[in-house]
């Protein structure tokens, strides 16, 4: 049986296309154990990608002194130390096709990989994002008020970045809040589809996430772009990103 975004909800949302606020999973508590002693080894968090030209740098933490492996189709494979306080910097070719690439730690021959995947387009105008089953998008590039809808049909994760700690106002089927974290990120889940059409400060959307043509493949979907996937454990989720306001002509 597929799993389903709406596992992860905390209490069942019996209107169609009614969002809620979604609550925050709790952080990770520090391991008490070394890496040798246990066995585990923390996957890497990638907290940025940053274009210049025809190369990305891939930004992040990882286990000090740790080894990040950034993998795409095939044989291709990108690798790089982290630092004495975890952090790593990789410097990538932009993929000559959208790519979603693994990111994992690895220990010898043992690898530990992140519960997201890295993606990542030919197109410099198209999104980069980490895509989670089960979880809202956090998108890597501007956007503007709304940066993701992910749906598998029956239940969607709204998100987008606002000033910190700031109150966001979502026009949809219903207005409902929601409140900007310390990093600026805020995100709304509920039922339904994902094509209710959404206001956010000032700028309406018409998100478009079903009828993806094909698993994996990022194209454009009205104002924006959309991608459906899977997980190896057999989640599926699709996911629509609005234009980046820069781009819109």
């Amino acid at each position: 049986m597929k799993r389903r975004i709406a596992s992860t909800l905390t209490a069942a949302l019996s209107l169609v296309g009614v969002l809620v606020l979604c609550a925050c999973g709790e952080q990770a508590q520090p391991a008490t154990e070394t890496a040798q002693e246990s066995g585990w080894v923390m996957p890497p968090q990638v907290d940025a990608v940053a274009a210049t030209g025809r190369e990305l740098i891939v930004r992040g933490q990882a286990a000090p002194l740790g080894r990040v492996v950034v993998s795409g189709a095939g044989d291709l494979a990108y690798a790089v130390g982290a630092d004495d306080e975890g952090r790593f910097e990789l410097r990538v070719p932009r993929p000559a096709q959208d790519t979603l690439f693994r990111v994992e730690a690895r220990m010898g021959q043992a690898g530990f990989p992140a519960p997201y995947r890295l993606l990542i387009s030919a197109n410099p105008r198209a999104p980069i994002a980490l895509l989670t089953i089960g979880a809202p998008t956090r998108r890597l590039d501007g956007a503007g008020g709304l940066d993701a809808v992910d749906t598998d049909g029956r239940a969607a994760f709204v998100s987008g970045r606002a000033p910190a700690g700031s109150d966001v106002v979502i026009d949809g089927s219903a207005q409902r809040r929601a409140t900007a974290d310390a990093a600026g990120r805020w995100r709304l889940a509920g039922s339904g589809d994902g094509t209710t059409p959404l206001k956010i400060g000032g700028r309406t959307y018409a998100p478009q996430p079903g009828g993806a043509s094909a698993a994996d493949v990022l194209e454009r979907a009205g104002a924006g772009w959309r991608i459906a996937w899977s997980s190896p454990g057999g989640g599926e989720q699709t996911t629509w990103f609005p234009d980046r306001m820069e781009t819109i002509r």
